[in-house]
């Protein structure tokens, strides 16, 4: 798996367009105020490096498969979006369990009685 490397500058303006915006980005738009080279998958892969290294940074960066990424300038939101995370991370876990136990079960029967 290859580190997508993105630059100050980029981190610059990726904050710059979220700040600007009056509603949420999609990583694609995001990409073309950036004006970011590549297929569509590798700048929306580009714009996920650039969201991590702001929310790494401290920023508040609020997501939704629906509508983009939206900068939170309201504490509640935030404390929302993160709660929304930590479930879904979660259900994630849930899930590998799960499915772990059902690789380790050589009849399949250990969801049903274990």
């Amino acid at each position: 798996m290859t580190t997508c490397l993105v630059t100050t500058d980029e981190i610059g303006r990726c904050l710059t367009a979220l700040q600007q915006a009056a509603e949420p980005l999609t990583a694609i738009q995001i990409a073309a105020r950036l004006q970011l080279a590549g297929s569509r998958e590798t700048r929306r892969r580009r714009v996920r490096a650039l969201i991590k290294q702001l929310r790494d940074s401290g920023v508040q960066i609020a997501a939704s498969l629906r509508d983009g990424y939206l900068l939170s300038t309201d504490g509640q939101q935030w404390e929302r979006y993160l709660q929304s995370e930590q479930i879904k991370a979660k259900q994630r876990i849930g899930l590998a369990h799960r499915r772990r136990k059902m690789v380790t079960d050589a009849r399949g029967q250990g969801v049903l009685f274990g």
